[in-house]
């Protein structure tokens, strides 16, 4: 079964999709990380029929707290759009949702745009790792949810999948125009903040110089250097 797709509208932008409610404030989220902003593909349904998929590889670890995504409505759907952070392959979504919510079809309109998304609670990635972003929704064709999409595989941290089915089961396939192609998305991190020094190896490190003897000292030490710094 092949995707269902739509020409691209001229001068229009796209969004990316994932898990949570919409952000009232780009200000809430950590620091841009990656992104694929080519939407000159058309775009792809969200529906009762079919799920989609861009895997993405992490360049920061932290906590992924905001997604992008390029969406618009199609003939007014009623039910929400849901959005997962999920762990993945370079090529497809796996099965562990690592942060998850829904998009309301209000905060939606009928063109393209990038309409952030936050988390409630983000999902925690690591630097050269893949995830994805899944989207599905009950809502019935016609009425659809449309994420846009390049024409050909601009992004080189992962693709673009769909599945017939919502919610998402069975094996992905790949979403694609004239070639393979990737779908528009944002993804931002809040870098792990920096452990400060606790001083404890350092205060026993200390104790040990009042050691006598060279063998109580080596002991000593042999222990200090196993306490955090």
């Amino acid at each position: 079964m092949a995707n269902k797709l739509r020409r691209a509208v001229p001068g229009t932008l796209v969004v990316a999709f994932a898990a949570c409610a919409l952000a009232p404030s780009a200000a809430l989220a950590g620091t841009l990380d990656q992104q694929q902003t080519d939407v000159s593909g058309g775009d792809a349904y969200v529906d009762s029929a079919q799920s989609l998929a861009q895997t993405f590889t992490a360049g920061l670890t932290g906590n992924l707290d905001r997604v992008d995504l390029s969406l618009r409505v199609l003939n007014g759907p009623t039910v929400p759009m849901a959005v997962q952070i999920r762990n993945a392959t370079a090529v497809s979504p796996g099965s562990t949702v690592l942060a998850s919510q829904s998009i309301p079809p209000s905060g939606i309109t009928g063109s393209f745009a990038f309409v952030p998304i936050t988390f409630a609670a983000p999902a925690s990635v690591a630097a050269g790792t893949h995830y994805a972003i899944v989207a599905f929704s009950t809502t019935a064709s016609p009425m659809d949810y449309s994420w846009a999409k390049s024409s050909i595989s601009v992004y080189a941290g992962g693709d673009a999948s769909y599945v017939p089915t919502s919610p998402p089961s069975g094996s992905w396939l790949p979403v694609s125009g004239s070639g393979p192609a990737d779908l528009a998305f944002k993804t931002y991190v809040a870098p792990l903040a920096a452990v400060p020094p606790t001083g404890e190896r350092a205060a026993a490190l200390k104790k040990c110089r009042k050691k006598h003897s060279h063998r109580a000292k080596k002991r000593c030490k042999k222990k200090a250097k196993k306490l955090p710094v």
